[in-house]
């Protein structure tokens, strides 16, 4: 067999929302792909908030690549959700208060900078929820914004993928995995080319643990309340309302202690910054932890391995998932077409130096 007469162009080795995007866009450009996932078997997609917001941080900055990444994101999952005949993608607002008359009017001032102007939906100079919420000074509405309900969006195309007979639902050792002749042998597999998309298990593996791989660990609470606004209340926490009185809340950030278990200490923090920006009695109804597969440099990593340009990667979404995750499929594509260049700022190649052959 040569790599012509491989049944697939395109195996991609994990099925969360790395490897939902890419696949579909590859599937898209009229690709042979294969999907091998044994079930989101400790996939940080499944626990993930999923927000999408273009203004982040204690210092309220644009987020990297903001112009960019909010360009087409909502409609790329439009188009997966028409596709599924789901609904998983819900655009709302959000809303930061402000603490401090100078914040107020710091934004008053931005809101006229053409570099945040498309990001502002409005500004209230009073408060928005009396009795609800800490905004004595009114708050931020920020948009193109909203929550990405990830496990649904995985649920929903793996079934489509079965349908399309494109899911090997098994485990493969990346370890194991090697190209001859051109072809790439994953188990009884075979394929022109593999993409690890196994999140934090790509620094795991014997092809891609080279690389400066950072995880992070995030808690998450849900919580009932009588409260049902139509926007994120985000200050020091995120509380996103799931309907009926839920509300997902979150998250921790934290490098030492990974397993999938959430800390006691994680769910404390959340809890008294949720106290911190509400005044309405809440109750937590569950907890979760989720294992974020970051880089030293947060920033995705997308390319070839450094000796064998079949083994490929598509990782390192990190914290920011839902919204980088379009636009690196469009540019990994556009890569593989020979159309572009990947951005040095993704480009594997950024480490190579980091590599030493085994």
């Amino acid at each position: 067999m040569t790599a012509s007469q491989a049944p697939f162009d395109f195996i991609i080795a994990g099925q969360g929302l790395a490897g939902t995007t890419l696949s579909y866009r590859l599937i898209r450009e009229g690709y042979r792909v294969l999907v091998v996932d044994p079930g989101h078997v400790g996939s940080s997609s499944m626990v993930a908030a999923g927000l999408y917001n273009p203004i982040t941080g204690r210092n309220m900055n644009k987020t990297w690549w903001a112009d960019r990444l909010f360009r087409d994101l909502e409609d790329y999952y439009r188009d997966l959700e028409s596709l599924l005949g789901r609904r998983f993608l819900h655009d709302m607002p959000i809303y930061r208060p402000f603490m401090s008359v100078e914040e107020q009017n710091d934004w008053q001032s931005r809101a006229a900078d053409e570099r945040f102007a498309p990001y502002i939906r409005q500004l209230h100079t009073r408060p928005r929820f009396t009795g609800k919420a800490q905004d004595p000074f009114g708050g931020l509405e920020l948009q193109p914004s909203g929550w990405l309900h990830i496990p649904y969006l995985l649920d929903a195309y793996r079934e489509w993928l079965v349908e399309q007979d494109a899911l090997f639902s098994e485990s493969i050792n990346m370890n194991d995995i090697y190209v001859a002749n051109g072809i790439v042998h994953a188990g009884d597999l075979r394929s022109k080319y593999l993409v690890d998309c196994t999140g934090v298990l790509s620094g795991t593996n014997r092809w891609f643990n080279w690389l400066p791989f950072r995880p992070v660990k995030g808690e998450i609470i849900e919580v009932e309340a009588d409260f049902d606004p139509n926007c994120i209340l985000n200050r020091g926490v995120f509380m996103v309302p799931l309907g009926g009185g839920r509300h997902r809340v979150g998250s921790t950030y934290h490098w030492q202690e990974l397993s999938p278990d959430p800390r006691p200490e994680g769910i404390q923090e959340i809890e008294e910054r949720l106290g911190e920006l509400v005044l309405f009695p809440w109750k937590r109804v569950d907890a979760r932890a989720g294992i974020r597969p970051a880089t030293k440099d947060r920033r995705p990593v997308l390319g070839a391995h450094p000796e064998e340009p079949r083994l490929l990667i598509f990782n390192g979404l990190g914290t920011k998932g839902v919204s980088l995750a379009p636009t690196m499929a469009d540019l990994f594509c556009d890569w593989l077409g020979d159309k572009n260049p990947l951005p040095e700022e993704v480009n594997i190649k950024r480490f190579f130096s980091l590599y030493s052959r085994p």
